[in-house]
């Protein structure tokens, strides 16, 4: 009679966790993606302030003769520099795009760039 009942409870704990396990798993894997996006949304605000930060910088303090390409080139190295060994790796051309962008919004007197973080372009760029 023992051994039945411990049987029966075995059962019953292993299909309890089974259960758990089938409804606790998705939750966690929802859960894992959501924080890797909002960790992907975090870099990529931090680059396009840093991004946003250099275009200032350079429009501030570059001497008066300098204007287009030059500041540009300017910027892009002070990017680069910051973002070497940052663990954030963007392409020459995405951060050319991000230059215009800062410019632009700085320009039209938005307060800061806007980066949609939910694109799959951001998530492929930056881990």
């Amino acid at each position: 009679m023992q051994q039945l009942f411990m049987n029966v409870l075995t059962a019953v704990v292993v299909a309890m966790i089974g259960i758990i396990t089938k409804q606790l798993l998705p939750y966690l894997i929802q859960k894992k993606e959501a924080a890797i996006a909002e960790l992907r949304k975090t870099k990529w605000a931090w680059a396009a302030e840093i991004i946003e930060a250099a275009v200032r910088a350079v429009e501030q303090t570059v001497a008066e003769g300098v204007h287009g390409d030059d500041k540009k080139r300017i910027a892009f190295e002070y990017i680069k520099a910051a973002f070497f060994g940052s663990g954030i790796e963007l392409t020459d051309a995405q951060i050319d795009t991000l230059i215009e962008a800062a410019v632009y919004a700085m320009n039209e007197g938005f307060s800061e760039l806007y980066v949609p973080a939910a694109d799959g372009v951001i998530d492929a760029t930056i881990e």
